[in-house]
């Protein structure tokens, strides 16, 4: 169960769907249909309820509309246990068997996150706040957080180990930050935060249902077990208060302002319970009672008459070690009627009957459970005389006095007049009765009590009078209070004290009824039923007893006639009494001899009118409850009442008989009984409802039919009002097959507003389909009618247009579907003209409907119209981008676009939001399409001439070119929900595709530093500037946007540019989409044999370009085709092919079949035999494309001369192959491993090294530019050692040198050269790759030409005339083509893996991860290493020479100070070698 947020209504589950029930007057106000339901709830702000019912369904209903708005499934689940809505209201939780938790969000009606437990999950709660969730398992309670907006579960936050049965979700409460669970018979509570316990305390056995509620307040808290509901103190765990249910407990609630409890009950009544009504006093405990210490299992059982459940308990707990059990159990045994058990346990108790001499057996002092006890005493007593041993029980019952606390001694006293009474004695019973009300319980609340055994006492002995004293004296001191020691007094008699007003009253009422007062009998029934209604109605038998004492009163009554009506008077308020009287005469008679019967009664004569009507209406006799009011109102015997309650309810009842009979008419007219329809109309006529023009207009139709009468005749009889129902009658009979013109002109005599007849027409021809003709009668009305419409008429008229342009509107969305374009636009133009408050719907869609038809412009109209109307709709941008793409204007298209998702991102509407995630943000579609460019020009030439606008673009301007294309922004607007990266990649790759040239270089030939400002279509005009720009030309007809000249598209002022030229030059040639080759010295008509003659067929260069393009083309120096052959590939022309045999002198399969590589090595350097070059270098040159070969430089300073001569090439290179047999790796230092790494890195954190300095020094390092070898010249990334003063030894063919340095201590050095007529010597590390953790760098080293090196200058600046320091590193190829992609283009070197210019790191780090680098360096730094001793070059002041020695040259960083990490950063230079 749950009340709706404002205390009004009620819902509760049902075994085939959730009933919602108005509190006010307990009617049922609809019922939602589902399958069984085991658990509910009510949002927060009361618009939604949810149910969980079987397999795993939730249903979500609208509690205004009763629909069905939402319903979710976990596939997985049989069972949902629980639900629970967000303080929000916006999310649903549920507990499934499956053991999962779930959230769904209300506006996507989507699952948002999910929590898997290892159980089935019996509970799932929200916490007040809405920040977590509470989940129970057999094992657990769960505290998770919600997850806010995250699509992925929250954390758990906290895991209580606490077990939580049975399966049902009311076991487990949230109140404020504490949590309330039923585990292991108690209520537990613990912080929802930590999970941490705060108070438990016992309850009643929580065995099968068993729940708990919680007012707002918190104050207490209610728990239901069986039969049995508890109050208890939340601070105190105190007992409050008991309320017995009739049937066992299903489920409790408290409304939202705590004034109502509502108590489901297994029979499936709800009984609401008003707390003013309870009595929230502190309760004893069961194990407080006097003389009774047990279980409150056993209590609950013993209570509720359940002796057989208390007998087993006490079973369980008794033996010979628990005697107050057994003593228990005896008087259980006793009140079953089983005397021998009875008997048996009490004697086990440590008492023992010899003959009729009680004597106690000793026993263990030390033992309380094994003395003689006064309960003991008391069920021998209770056995003994139960089995007829009445002297016996009595003599045993004077021994519990022994035992009696003192306090105890008059309770005592009155249970042994309790047990005289049960034993017969009833006087003397009495006796001792009045004697303790006159001695020790004046003031105590058992007097009441005390009254009520003597007017029991009094009715056995048939003194009626003396029995009515006592229960009026007992009804006077009544109280609604069970205090311990009357429970005691129950348990042990078997009395029940329970509902004792009532049992008063009952006694009452005999007594009067016996003694001939049958009227005051009747105002004492009068008062139990005003007073205890609730009561009597929750119970049967006490229900069926007032009917039958009612029907003896009324018996009676009517019998002594005269007494009749002096039995009930006005005065006596005899509706309770009347209506039993009403239910029980309508049982055997007819309302008429009813009425007859109570002609003699003294009570109002409309009293009995209205209780007879009500009681046939409660019967469903509604024939008889409309005849029975009709006499009623026709009944000139009553007086008038015309204010008063009479009046009120005869203009009620009236209404709903009015209805009735409306009701039964229409359900006859339904079946075409018009004459009993009439009858049934015309009496409810009769009656005045307050609105009677329905009726009359339907008994007017009626008429109608069943005579056969004109409708002129008709209307003419009606008011005003009826001209709809007859109208709609006549246009039926008219429009079934004709015109509506017709029927208009059959219409001209009717005596009828002309708008109405039009109306009728309207209506008739659009409940017939007949949407156009409805529309035509549309216009008709307008221009005849326009002027003298009323606001009224006005506003009905523009409705009817509106549905019609709604059914012509569906008629246009059959015809899109149907892919019948044109006529959707019709359809969708007549509602536009007919319905203008849904003109943005229907612009929207006849601008889909156009662009389906290629109709651009229109479509790109009525999409500016959404927009227009509609600022904030996502749909109008969406068509307009259609539109626009449509149209070709891809760009405006993009723009739209975003707007459109910028619009759907910032959208109060969740499902616009939703709906946002499918489309693809064009900014992800312009990187994919860079991404594409930087693969389709990675591999070209670095400088290309783009054809279109004669201009030389590096690869930056190469990349960005193609955003200005148009076909860049038909991608990115073309796709909206999807990446076509197939597409994507096959424009990119056809816009890139470039012509490489190939021809005779002459002189003046435009070259790089004189095109790159300049348009090539503007050049000056001269023979080879012609020759460019007809080559551009013919490449740009051709459809190639890029082309390559040897002649401007190589920066040959740039040494390294021209190197990378030189080795990729055959694979761009290769790469290239054709290659056009102008023979310079052959004219047109060219004739064949003038390709052998011609000079290109001698030129080295020519020979790599033609084997090396896939496609070539020749022409005439005029730029006609060689010999007319136009084909797309001149490679595959036999006569061109013939030519190139004879020219070269091989055969045309083996000139086809020649491939790069190493194959047919004599027959290729042959072929290049033939062919000249202008520089002898270029011989070289021009085949290593053919052999597939290139000229990387490799770093490796392996190959380096540690020891032995120099060479002649470079001073670090060696004289001699020889010095290579020493150990390959003796100058590498030794490798160490991470975890030593690690050991001295914790050292030197411990030592506080100078962690600034060490990063500074690594920081040095990393700047480092990358080794080259520039010619002869190597630049040498290092560390370098300036040596101290010489000391000299001298051996038979060497000299040994020692030198001190700052950083590495004393150095020996071991060679032939005399060292001391050398100005300076530098000892230098050139393991920067080691120290830094890096692998080696060679693979992407450049070699540059030596020519490239005039001018440089060397980096160590405090150095005598020769080293200074590198400030940064000159600016590389790939710095001066950087792109705003991100990546370098530069042939070989876009592959590598860090910018070509340093040796730094690619990724950012942050402070600590650098001090951390820097520290894993140091261990390194310590290593021995082979060094390289340097001199300054004589004859050149910027470079250095390589010192030979005859053994490695070993040294070491002797420790790490701050002056030694000085020296260090202070020696990080770059140093040119010869």
């Amino acid at each position: 169960m749950a009340f709706t947020t404002n205390g009004e209504y009620l819902v509760s589950a049902h075994y085939n769907g959730v009933r919602d029930w108005r509190v006010e007057d307990s009617k049922e106000i609809a019922t939602m249909k589902s399958g069984a339901v085991h658990c509910l709830a009510v949002s927060k702000d009361g618009r939604w309820i949810a149910a969980g019912i079987h397999w795993g369904n939730v249903i979500v209903w609208n509690t205004k509309t009763y629909e069905k708005v939402a319903e979710f499934r976990d596939p997985n689940s049989f069972v949902i246990y629980g639900v629970d809505f967000s303080p929000d209201s916006t999310r649903l939780v549920t507990a499934s068997s499956s053991g999962t938790a779930t959230i769904w969000d209300l506006t996507t009606r989507k699952q948002v996150s999910r929590w898997p437990h290892k159980n089935m999950v019996t509970a799932a709660k929200y916490s007040p706040q809405g920040d977590r969730i509470a989940t129970a398992t057999h094992e657990s309670v769960c505290v998770w957080s919600d997850g806010n907006d995250s699509r992925l579960p929250g954390p758990r936050l906290v895991d209580i180990p606490v077990t939580v049965t049975p399966d049902c979700d009311t076991r487990l409460l949230w109140f404020k930050d504490h949590l309330f669970v039923i585990s292991d018979r108690k209520i537990k509570e613990f912080e929802g935060s930590t999970g941490s316990p705060v108070s438990e305390w016992l309850v009643a056995d929580t065995t099968g249902s068993s729940c708990i509620a919680l007012p707002q307040h918190g104050e207490f808290i209610a728990h239901s077990t069986k039969r049995t509901l508890t109050f208890w103190d939340t601070s105190t765990h105190t007992r409050l208060g008991l309320i017995q249910h009739p049937e066992d407990i299903l489920s409790i609630v408290f409304s939202p302002d705590d004034r109502f409890l509502a108590i489901n009950g297994e029979d499936g009544k709800i009984i609401i319970k008003n707390l003013e009504d309870v009595s929230l006093e502190a309760l004893p405990s069961y194990s407080t009672l006097p003389f009774i210490d047990i279980t409150d299992t056993t209590f609950d059982s013993w209570k509720q008459a359940q002796l057989s459940d208390a007998e087993v308990s006490l079973t369980v707990t008794s033996g010979h070690k628990n005697r107050h059990a057994l003593a228990i159990r005896a008087l259980v045994r006793a009140h079953m009627r089983l005397w021998d058990l009875a008997i048996d346990d009490a004697e086990k108790v440590g008492l023992h009957l010899l003959s009729r001499t009680l004597i106690l057996i000793p026993c263990n002092p030390k033992s309380i459970n094994i003395r003689p006890s006064t309960i003991g005493y008391i069920a021998k007593s209770v056995a003994l005389i139960g089995n007829g041993q009445k002297e016996d029980g009595l003599r045993v019952f004077d021994l519990a006095f022994r035992h009696c606390p003192p306090t105890y001694v008059d309770l005592l006293l009155l249970i042994k007049a309790v047990i005289l009474f049960m034993a017969g004695e009833h006087n003397g019973a009495v006796s001792r009765v009045g004697d303790l009300i006159a001695t020790a319980f004046k003031s105590t609340c058992y007097m009441n009590y005390m009254y009520l055994l003597l007017g029991n006492s009094h009715i056995e002995n048939s003194d009626y009078e003396g029995a009515i004293q006592s229960f009026k004296y007992a009804e006077a001191q009544m109280r609604n209070y069970m205090g311990a020691p009357l429970m005691s007094i129950s348990l042990i008699s078997g009395w029940k004290f329970d509902g004792l007003g009532i049992e008063i009253q009952q006694g009452l009422c005999e007594a009067l009824y016996t003694a001939g007062r049958t009227k005051d009998a009747g105002e004492s029934l009068l008062k139990l039923v005003d007073n205890f209604g609730e009561e009597v109605y929750m119970s049967g038998h006490i229900t069926d007893w007032v009917s039958g004492f009612t029907q003896r009163c009324l018996s009676v009554l009517e019998s002594n006639g005269g007494t009749a009506s002096k039995a009930v008077s006005h005065s006596l308020t005899p509706m309770p009494l009347l209506r039993e009287w009403t239910k029980a005469t309508l049982a055997s008679r007819s309302w008429k001899d009813a009425l007859v019967t109570a002609a003699g009664f003294i009570v109002p004569r409309f009293t009995i009118y209205r209780s007879i009507c009500e009681h046939l209406g409660a019967i469903d006799r509604a024939a008889d409850e409309i005849e029975c009011f009709l006499q009623m109102a026709n009944d000139s015997t009553l007086e008038a009442d015309t204010d008063g309650e009479q009046a009120k309810w005869s203009l009620e009842f009236r209404q709903y008989c009015a209805s009735m009979l409306e009701h039964l008419g229409d359900t006859a007219a339904d079946a075409e009984q018009l004459d009993e329809a009439i009858t049934q109309y015309s009496t409810a006529l009769s009656l005045n409802p307050p609105v009677p023009n329905d009726i009359l207009v339907k008994r007017s139709a009626g008429l109608i039919v069943s005579t056969e009468s004109h409708y002129v005749i008709a209307l003419d009889a009606l008011p005003p009002w009826g001209y709809e129902s007859v109208l709609k009658e006549w246009t039926k009979v008219k429009l079934t097959d004709g015109p509506w013109r017709n029927a208009l002109r059959t219409a001209g005599d009717f005596k009828v507003p002309r708008f109405t007849v039009y109306q009728a027409l309207c209506e008739r021809l659009e409940i017939l389909d007949r949407i156009m003709d409805a529309i035509d009668c549309i216009h008709a009305l307008e221009s005849k009618l326009a002027q003298e419409l009323d606001g009224e008429q006005t506003k009905r008229l523009a409705d009817f247009k509106s549905r019609c342009g709604r059914k012509i509107e569906d008629l246009g969305d059959l015809a899109m579907s149907g892919r019948q374009h044109d006529k959707a636009i019709s359809q969708y133009s007549v509602a536009l003209s007919l319905d203008p408050a849904n003109a943005p719907a229907l612009f929207l869609k006849r601008s889909k409907a156009r662009a389906e038809m290629g109709l651009w412009k229109d479509a790109l109209s009525d999409a500016n119209e959404v927009i227009t109307r509609d600022p904030s709709s996502p749909s109008g941008y969406e068509s307009k981008h259609i539109a626009l793409c449509g149209a070709g204007r891809n760009g405006d298209a993009t723009v739209v676009f975003e707007t459109m998702l910028s619009k759907m991102s910032l959208s109060s509407n969740p499902e616009i939001r939703e709906r946002s995630r499918k489309y693809v943000d064009p900014a992800q579609i312009e990187a994919t399409i860079r991404g594409a460019i930087q693969n389709a020009i990675r591999e070209s030439p670095p400088i290309l001439i783009n054809t279109h606008t004669g201009r030389l673009l590096d690869k930056s301007g190469q990349a960005s070119s193609f955003e200005s294309q148009p076909i860049f922004h038909e991608l990115v607007s073309s796709m909206t929900t999807d990446i076509d990266h197939a597409r994507i990649e096959h424009e990119v790759a056809q816009y890139y595709r470039y012509a490489m040239f190939s021809h005779k270089w002459k002189d003046n030939e435009p070259l790089f530093e004189e095109v790159i400002h300049i348009v090539v279509y503007d050049l000056e005009q001269s023979l080879t500037h012609h020759k460019l720009q007809m080559f551009c030309k013919t490449v740009r007809d051709a459809g190639l946007h890029w082309a390559w000249s040897d002649t401007c598209c190589i920066n040959k002022a740039d040494p390294s540019v021209l190197q990378e030229a030189l080795i990729s030059m055959f694979q761009w040639y290769q790469a290239s989409a054709m290659t056009l080759i102008l023979l310079c010295d052959i004219s047109s008509p060219s004739l064949r044999g003038d390709l052998m003659g011609s000079i290109w067929n001698t030129r080295a260069w020519t020979f790599q370009e033609y084997h090396a393009s896939k496609v070539v083309r020749f022409y005439n120096k005029d730029w006609t085709l060689y010999r007319n052959i136009n084909i797309p590939n001149h490679k595959e022309s036999p006569e061109i092919i013939s030519e190139m045999e004879e020219a070269t002198g091989v055969s045309a399969r083996a000139l086809t079949a020649l491939r790069p590589g190493s194959e047919d090595i004599r027959e290729k350097l042959r072929l290049a035999s033939t062919r000249q070059t202008t520089r002898i270098e270029d011989a070289a040159y021009s085949l290593l494309g053919i052999f597939s070969l290139s000229l990387p430089a490799v770093y490796d300073t392996s190959i380096l001369a540690w020891t032995g001569k120099s060479g002649s090439f470079n001073s670090c290179l060696p004289g001699k192959i020889t010095v290579f047999n020493q150990l390959p790796t003796s100058h590498i230092p030794r490798p160490i491993t991470r975890a030593e790494v690690e050991v001295i890195t914790a050292g030197l954190r411990v030592s506080s090294v100078n962690l600034s300095l060490v990063t500074t020094l690594h920081d040095r390092l990393n700047e480092l530019r990358i080794p080259l070898f520039a010619g002869k010249r190597m630049t040498l990334p290092c560390i370098a050692f300036r040596l101290g003063p010489l000391s000299v030894s001298r051996g038979k063919s060497e000299r040994a040198f020692r030198a001190q340095t700052a950083a590495l201590g004393i150095v020996e050095i071991k060679t032939e050269e005399d060292l001391s007529r050398l100005d300076s010597l530098y000892l230098v590390r050139p393991w920067i790759d080691f120290l830094l953790d890096r692998q080696p760098v060679g693979s992407v080293i450049e070699t540059i030409p030596e020519e490239h090196t005039d001018g440089q200058s060397s980096l160590i600046s405090e150095l005598p005339r020769s080293l200074h320091v590198a400030s940064a590193a000159p600016q590389t190829r790939t710095a001066r083509f950087a792109s705003r992609f991100g990546l370098s283009f530069g042939g070989r070197t876009a592959t590598r893996p860090q910018d070509a210019g340093s040796l730094r790191p690619p990724s950012s780090l942050t402070q600590t991860d650098k001090q951390m680098r820097a520290l894993q360096a140091i261990p390194r730094l310590r290593q021995p290493f082979g060094a390289l001793l340097l001199t300054p070059s004589l004859g050149n002041v910027a470079a250095y020479r390589r010192v030979s020695a005859e053994s490695l040259i070993t040294v070491q960083v002797e420790e790490i100070t701050p002056t030694v990490l000085n020296k260090l950063i202070d020696g990080v230079r770059v140093v040119d070698v010869l």
